[in-house]
């Protein structure tokens, strides 16, 4: 009997010193992951500052600077396709004056940027990036795109890669149900509507105008475990003062610049 206690003994000693250094492994790489630069950094429109925003080659030069997360706004198809724009409207991107919500498929496979990029759908970036990237993804009608926007992320097997992102509480509420993991991003536009972001409890980022980026606000935001999102920051003063006062990630069109400034200044 006494035998046996010891072989068990020595059994679980060394599976539990495995389990210490597993935990130990975990850890570092979490606050590792945290801590970096490029989560930091997100990629407003891609590298929108020096490529045609929301366009494979915005993205691809974003990733290619080390981004490792790019925006998507989405817009949807008179057929109920997500599409890829920031404006309602392609007359600004395309040069053609029609709202999305009132074109068939067909009709915006038709339609070009100035460098002969076509628009985007959400799938057809999934199928170009997959899991290798997170996607921060803002859903333009709000509650509109719920349901389309939650079955495109089910059947890509990517709710782990995305933050989500709008402008109303509702859509992200709702898509908490089916996705309780996933990063909840509230836009607001003044101090009033971040006060109130706070509260949700639902909400895990509270992305704010750039006017906003104050002391006061970090201090608010942390003191309610969330974190703190500015945008869209594009000069070194800008970056160089989110990074100073302890703001935990932004949007910007620069993502080289803003990595760069990441790496040299983040404490």
């Amino acid at each position: 009997m006494h035998r046996k206690k010891i072989k068990k003994t020595k059994i679980l000693i060394p599976f539990l010193i495995f389990l210490v250094i597993l935990s130990s492994v975990i850890t570092f790489y979490l606050i590792k992951n945290t801590n970096d630069s490029s989560s930091r950094v997100y990629s407003h429109r891609g590298a929108s500052g020096e490529e045609i925003e929301h366009t494979v080659a915005a993205y691809d030069l974003a990733i290619l600077y080390g981004s490792k997360y790019i925006e998507q706004d989405l817009v949807t198809s008179r057929d109920n396709t997500l599409y890829v724009s920031h404006d309602l409207s392609a007359k600004r991107i395309t040069g053609v004056d029609k709202l999305f919500v009132d074109m068939t498929d067909d009709e915006i496979s038709d339609l070009r940027t100035e460098d002969n990029e076509k628009i985007l759908s959400l799938q057809d970036v999934f199928n170009r990036y997959g899991n290798t990237v997170n996607y921060v993804i803002e859903l333009k009608e709000n509650s509109n795109q719920t349901k389309l926007f939650g079955d495109l992320v089910k059947k890509n097997n990517l709710e782990d890669n995305i933050v989500v992102q709008a402008s109303d509480i509702k859509p992200l509420q709702d898509l908490s149900k089916s996705f309780p993991n996933m990063p909840k991003l509230l836009l607001v536009k003044n101090q009033s509507e971040l006060e109130k972001a706070v509260t949700y409890d639902i909400v895990d980022i509270v992305s704010a105008e750039k006017s906003m980026m104050t002391k006061e606000n970090v201090k608010l935001v942390h003191g309610h475990k969330k974190l703190l999102n500015i945008w869209t920051i594009n000069s070194t003063s800008e970056i160089k003062k989110a990074i100073n006062l302890g703001i935990d990630n932004y949007f910007t069109n620069f993502t080289a610049k803003a990595l760069a400034l990441e790496n040299k200044y983040r404490k």
